[in-house]
């Protein structure tokens, strides 16, 4: 046994590894390596844990090989340990070979499962869920029934369906009230199935202190034992190259072992950046469902939940005002009612229209004053220099026409106002005809720039005007 030259080859070899491989990698998964011993050609390296190796032999095969060879010789031979004892029974050291000049060096399949360890200590995990987001309290629109109903289902049957379930869409939509709601779900109806929330954001900052504690091994453990893993905002793992490989691998052994994964990101899985092919490949395994914003009738009705749940009672040309603008950012909703709340009750004043506006404005520098069919066609006739008049009746040139398409269209956009209330509106015309109108002002976006053009300013132009988005 020679460790004093074990260390300086192993070290030699680092050099030669270093210079390949990008810092934070070397870091990460060659600097936790010991030298234990040197005999002949043999090297024995010692590494924290068998999901470790597993990983070091499937990504930084070559870099070894080369490197090992150079230092070594063409016959050189590589011994692991595993640096886990106390998971095992004493005297029961367990270690891998690895020959640089065999095929048994380049399978690290024989590694059959990097995380199970004979005799490891049983886990008892945290759900981090907050108790207060249930699918009770979840009300359902068509913006978000089809993810609903499938988080439903797999808290019935974790594990059987939509594995893994991807729901995306914008900041406030619901996503991490859904994530949570499955949670709780699958803890009231299977109490001894182990649950765990992670953000992507806590889910990097366990793993890095995992390895500044040099405790990678008990970081990988605790996923061994989860029945249902849920991640929040999986964007945030763009650019962070250990976290995925963590996770790559971690979301394989729990799919391989038919274990639930729910995740959420702001986008749909082609459309997220700097993420590793192979997550974006998995992400698609499943189900990947968008939430929307929410119709005006859904976000009325969450708005009268939160408005029961806080015991506030508003007038309803007040939750109308609240609804025109909280459309894209249910989120908010929330914190608005509070503050309502409280400055009604410190300032003993009536929540009126210039409380809500005054609150509003904390949230948001845009406030709607007015959202109507009327508005818009008002902003349309100015803007196209079409009398209104002429928008509502039956005239049937081409600029009228234009113009009584584009103030429904607008008004489908930024009002919510059902279709048949459009079209009556617009000179008692019938919900087909408002269909057909957004339909051709859709295909007209599409094949004549000067039109899409036209349209975008004026959508600006109403947005500025009437505060909405």
């Amino acid at each position: 046994m020679n460790n004093h030259s074990a260390v300086t080859t192993w070290n030699h070899v680092l050099e030669e590894i270093r210079r390949t491989i990008a810092p934070k990698i070397y870091s990460t998964w060659f600097v936790p390596i010991k030298a234990v011993d040197l005999d002949g050609n043999i090297l024995t390296l010692e590494v924290p844990n068998e999901f470790f190796l597993s990983h070091l032999e499937s990504n930084y095969l070559n870099q070894l090989k080369e490197a090992i060879r150079k230092i070594l010789g063409p016959r050189a031979k590589l011994e692991y340990r595993l640096a886990v004892d106390d998971y095992k029974k004493p005297g029961k050291n367990k270690s891998q070979k690895s020959d640089s000049s065999s095929n048994a060096y380049e399978d690290p399949s024989n590694i059959k499962n990097p995380f199970v360890i004979p005799g490891i200590r049983k886990y008892v995990i945290e759900s981090n869920l907050n108790p207060r987001y249930l699918f009770d309290n979840y009300i359902e629109g068509h913006c978000n029934r089809v993810a609903r109903q499938a988080g439903i289902q797999i808290a019935n049957k974790p594990g059987d369906l939509f594995n893994p379930l991807l729901v995306y869409g914008d900041t406030g939509l619901g996503k991490s009230h859904l994530l949570q709601a499955i949670g709780n779900a699958v803890l009231k109806k299977h109490p001894k199935l182990q649950v765990l929330y992670l953000t992507s954001d806590q889910f990097t900052n366990k793993f890095i202190q995992a390895i500044r504690n040099n405790s990678t091994n008990d970081f990988a453990m605790q996923f061994q034992h989860l029945d249902v893993l849920l991640i929040d905002d999986i964007q945030y793992f763009a650019g962070k190259a250990g976290t995925q490989e963590m996770f790559f691998h971690l979301f394989n052994q729990l799919h391989q072992s038919k274990k639930q994964i729910v995740l959420s990101s702001d986008k749909a899985p082609k459309d997220l950046k700097e993420i590793d092919d192979r997550l974006i490949s998995r992400f698609k395994w499943g189900a990947s469902l968008e939430l929307l914003s929410p119709d005006y009738e859904t976000l009325m009705a969450i708005l009268i939940s939160k408005c029961e749940e806080k015991d506030l009672q508003l007038e309803p040309s007040i939750m109308e005002l609240l609804c025109h603008n909280l459309k894209q950012n249910i989120r908010e909703l929330e914190g608005i009612i509070v503050n309502l709340k409280l400055q009604s009750s410190l300032n003993q004043v009536l929540i009126d229209s210039k409380l809500v506006k005054e609150v509003l404005a904390s949230f948001s520098n845009k406030v709607s004053t007015e959202v109507s069919i009327e508005s818009i066609t008002n902003i349309v006739s100015e803007q196209l220099q079409v009398p209104l008049a002429s928008i509502l009746g039956k005239g049937r040139k081409r600029n009228i026409v234009q113009a009584r398409q584009l103030s429904m269209f607008f008004s489908k956009k930024f009002t919510n106002k059902p279709l048949a209330t459009i079209g009556m509106a617009m000179g008692g015309k019938d919900h087909s005809t408002v269909i057909y109108s957004c339909e051709m002002v859709e295909t007209l976006q599409e094949t004549d720039q000067d039109f899409h053009d036209m349209t975008k300013k004026l959508e600006k132009i109403i947005s500025k005007t009437l505060g909405v988005k």
